[in-house]
């Protein structure tokens, strides 16, 4: 059964722009690839996809010929030009999938690059490194957030996730402890007293809890083994005869 694919313009292949800092870069790198892939165009993004050489023409006998010095067919001329003409279309697909999610700085800083595989070989350069930098300074603005009295503290927290979530779409994940962490680091002092009453309330909660838990499954294992213990003395006692009483 043969399977329908899409077609190029649909909404499918839409992806988010590349935001000019890189900020955005390692998903919007896998989403490209994966849109590129679905169209069956991937060839042309790793180097695999060669141009076809057109034939040379004889300016003497102003005729094409082939590599071996013989004029080719019609036929040849026609299929050559087809190949010729299905790998450019391919190319120019791929290069208007890249063109039309980068800013017009971008663009115009790699236009001049002949091959969809050149251009994107050069975007990959531009925000590998960048990347990195951003990573840094992210982290560096997560840590140093503060939360002043009288600022909303809800407006925070959505700052800090905010911030958070744009280091894990760069590759670069918080843990939850530390961002606990740098949640208590930044809060205001008057929320601080709060928070500490209410952990030291559910450490005693918890220890309660976790006790109470204890004391009944220890009941419950004590009883269970008194009452081996007793079956088993009962079918001992009732075992022994007494040759005494004979």
């Amino acid at each position: 059964m043969d399977t329908v694919l899409p077609s190029t313009n649909s909404s499918l292949f839409n992806i988010p722009q590349l935001a000019e800092d890189g900020m955005n870069w390692i998903t919007y790198k896998e989403r490209m690839l994966t849109v590129i892939g679905a169209q069956g165009l991937m060839h042309y993004v790793d180097g695999h996809a060669i141009k076809p050489k057109p034939f040379k023409f004889n300016f003497t006998t102003k005729k094409q010929e082939k590599d071996d010095g013989m004029e080719p067919t019609q036929t040849e001329i026609k299929d050559l030009g087809k190949k010729i003409n299905e790998f450019y279309q391919k190319d120019s697909l791929v290069k208007q999938q890249i063109f039309s999610t980068i800013t017009d700085r971008l663009l115009l800083s790699i236009q001049k690059l002949q091959v969809s595989f050149l251009i994107w070989v050069e975007v990959c350069a531009i925000h590998e490194g960048k990347t990195e930098l951003v990573q840094i300074d992210l982290r560096c603005r997560l840590q140093e957030m503060r939360c002043d009295e009288n600022r909303d503290v809800k407006a925070h927290f959505g700052e800090l996730m905010r911030l958070r979530e744009s280091l894990a779409g760069m590759g670069a994940t918080i843990e939850d402890r530390d961002f606990y962490a740098i949640i208590l680091g930044s809060l205001p002092e008057s929320y601080l007293s709060i928070i500490t009453k209410e952990y030291e309330h559910r450490q005693i909660t918890d220890r309660r809890t976790s006790k109470g838990g204890n004391a009944a499954l220890s009941a419950k294992a004590n009883t269970v083994k008194g009452r081996t213990s007793n079956s088993g003395l009962n079918q001992t006692t009732e075992d022994i005869t007494c040759f005494n009483c004979k």
